[in-house]
């Protein structure tokens, strides 16, 4: 940016200022940065200082204006990539439809049985595909409710962030990784359904692309304990809850989005349009071809 000549006087040296605005942010970048200075905010708007300290009143902002122009830029950025509103509420709506189709919870369900979390048949019988079918299915009507509720809107943030392909892409990842490491895990026979791994993997998400961004000691154990309030609060109570999907969800969600982070910074940006239709659609297609193999297998 372009600094006026410098005014010379008992005060020290002035640093011209073109309106009160930026008068007043230029003394609060000052002020941070501990430069003693005068305002002189009347006819004039000066910024005085010492004539010793003039050149590092001049860096710092500059510095100042530097970082309001990327972010404004950014900010640019963010509104064309992501100006849109994500089509959450057909995706839950196509949830809760299902769930009309399929029902609670019933042992001699095919649904059910071809298609809920089973450790025996994944790891014994290599019926993979019921790591994805779970994540659709859901117990009774308060369970797909909560998910709907809770679910529907992190995972709107979330797409607002990264945009619908990406976030969903993760989401799914997410919600199947959990479900794998925690059939891995366990010892016995374990059944369970839900969609509700791939939520806790979505806030995990969240988690991740907010540890990346901030890259410091404090930063991270406050997003970390957040994403674990959230956790406790929400993911550990009730007879049918299953507390180790949910935790590896979050786990694996946390890597997930802290790689989304690291491939946006090495790019610049999330992926476009067009990438995103096709992440999108490849996550119907998965889920689709996971029931379809599963329906065909019973």
């Amino acid at each position: 940016m372009n600094f006026e000549g410098p005014l010379e006087s008992e005060r020290g040296a002035a640093i011209r200022v073109d309106d009160a605005a930026r008068l007043h942010d230029w003394s609060l970048v000052l002020s941070a940065v501990g430069i003693a200075h005068f305002v002189e905010n009347g006819e004039a708007c000066n910024l005085w200082v010492s004539s010793d300290r003039l050149e590092a009143a001049r860096h710092q902002i500059y510095l100042y204006e530097e970082e309001n122009r990327a972010g404004a830029a950014a900010a640019e950025r963010y509104r064309d990539e992501h100006s849109y509103n994500p089509p959450t509420l057909l995706v839950m709506l196509l949830f809760i439809l299902f769930f009309y189709e399929t029902g609670p919870w019933q042992s001699q369900s095919i649904w059910f049985g071809q298609g809920a979390v089973d450790r025996q048949a994944i790891v014994d019988g290599r019926q993979w595909w019921r790591l994805v079918t779970a994540l659709t299915l859901h117990s009774d009507v308060m369970h797909l409710v909560g998910n709907m509720a809770f679910g529907g809107g992190i995972i709107h943030l979330l797409c607002k962030v990264v945009g619908t392909g990406l976030g969903w892409f993760l989401v799914l990842l997410a919600g199947l990784g959990g479900n794998l490491v925690n059939v891995l895990l366990h010892r016995g026979q374990h059944l369970s359904v839900g969609f509700s791994t791939a939520v806790f993997g979505a806030v995990g998400i969240l988690c991740g692309l907010e540890l990346v961004r901030r890259r410091h000691g404090q930063g991270i154990l406050l997003v970390v304990g957040a994403g674990l309030g959230l956790l406790a609060m929400l993911g550990s109570g009730g007879e049918r809850v299953d507390l180790g999907a949910h935790l590896w969800g979050f786990g694996v969600g946390i890597c997930l989005g802290a790689l989304a982070a690291v491939g946006r910074h090495v790019r610049g940006r999330y992926p476009g349009f067009h990438l995103q239709l096709v992440m999108f659609f490849s996550v119907v297609v998965v889920v689709w071809l996971a029931w379809r193999q599963a329906l065909d297998f019973g």
